[in-house]
């Protein structure tokens, strides 16, 4: 469907249509579902955008990727995108970039895309690179909204990236200060900074948490339970015994108090 942008922009008016009738965006002001946004086509991604804070949304969804335009893909800090971030950076809504089908190759060494076959004990269910595609795509799409000076641009952006886990934050850091150090004439301020300034990470239950608060501070990182999927526990407060090295002030941050300035809009 990707090469039929007219379809995915349906496909994402109509899914948000049916989340605000099944939810609304912020139930009780308990429960905020997220829309989904797809910026294929750049007009249309405008006017959801401005749909959705017009209903109230907290926080909308991308998945990361390239964006598939019908002049082709694009990163998704090309200019031809400025004025959705521009009414994102503006209105103060929180970015998630939240994991799916982004779209990632393994070359042959797995089956690759999300189909039916998962659910079998087949190729496509071994142990397999594929299991870092949903690492690859993030780190690829974060390090490129550094690299695009996104948050230089649109100094009010925030983003979240969840259920993409963290195991690849470490090395990303240190490839962006790299990249900073050879191309000093690029960068107007220090990405690795304005990254920990603007991006919350999601760390995977298995993943290092004390590493994830040593490189982007307690304060920018979040919680979060999705069992029975993989990337959950079967009891949330099964994840305490992952924070319990912290004192109780960074434990509410990470456990609560994150997400919940998360999904407070912070309007210029």
């Amino acid at each position: 469907m990707k090469e039929d942008t007219e379809a995915v922009g349906a496909l994402m008016v109509g899914f948000n249509r049916w989340l605000r009738e099944d939810w609304g965006f912020a139930y009780e002001d308990t429960i905020f579902a997220s829309p989904y946004l797809s910026l294929a086509d750049p007009d249309l991604a405008v006017r959801e955008l401005e749909w959705c804070l017009d209903e109230g949304a907290r926080t909308v969804v991308m998945r990361p990727a390239a964006v598939w335009t019908a002049q082709g893909p694009r990163s998704p800090g090309d200019w031809m995108f400025d004025p959705f971030w521009s009414l994102a950076n503006d209105a103060g809504i929180t970015v998630v970039v939240h994991a799916g089908d982004s779209g990632y190759s393994t070359q042959g060494y797995a089956d690759d895309g999300f189909s039916s076959k998962m659910a079998k004990v087949t190729r496509a269910s071994r142990p397999s690179i594929k299991a870092f595609s949903i690492e690859r795509a993030a780190h690829d799409w974060l390090i490129t909204m550094s690299m695009e000076k996104m948050y230089t641009r649109f100094p009010n952006l925030r983003v979240a990236s969840i259920e993409n886990g963290s195991d690849y934050l470490g090395p990303m850091l240190r490839k962006l200060r790299q990249q900073a150090d050879k191309s000093p004439h690029w960068y107007e301020e220090d990405p690795v900074a304005q990254f920990r300034e603007h991006v919350w990470m999601n760390p995977f239950w298995e993943d290092d948490v004390s590493e994830v608060v040593g490189l982007i501070g307690a304060d920018h990182v979040i919680f979060g339970s999705d069992w029975p999927h993989i990337e959950g526990l079967p009891q949330p407060l099964d994840y305490l015994s992952e924070v319990e090295q912290f004192d109780e002030d960074d434990r509410r941050r990470i456990l609560r108090d994150n997400v919940r300035s998360l999904n407070v809009r912070r309007p210029v």
